[in-house]
């Protein structure tokens, strides 16, 4: 029994042929690689609660200035020792302190 690394077929590619092969794969990998990005950042921006250093992030400030806006009274939900932040609870606390 041959070993499981042999390879099945052997294929001959001239230059120019693994040229265009080896593109072809560098884009199908960049558009994948592409593409679980976009999946990802599409998932982290639909959840509706974040941990305070995400929150920072999605919210595009530093961590002290989130904690001054919860020490202005922007709502927390804590769950045991978990605490997060919610996005529309942010929105409605940055909307009641427009001026």
């Amino acid at each position: 029994m041959e070993s499981m690394t042999s390879p099945i077929i052997k294929v001959y590619l001239t230059d120019a042929q693994f040229k265009e092969l080896k593109q072809d794969l560098l884009d199908k990998f960049s558009v994948d690689l592409v593409n679980n990005l976009i999946d990802e950042r599409i998932q982290q921006e639909q959840a509706p609660y974040l941990n305070k250093k995400e929150f920072a992030q999605w919210a595009g400030y530093a961590p002290n200035t989130i904690n001054k806006f919860i020490a202005d009274g922007l709502p927390v939900a804590t769950i045991g020792t978990i605490k997060a932040i919610g996005k529309q609870s942010y929105i409605d606390f940055m909307r009641q302190h427009e001026r």
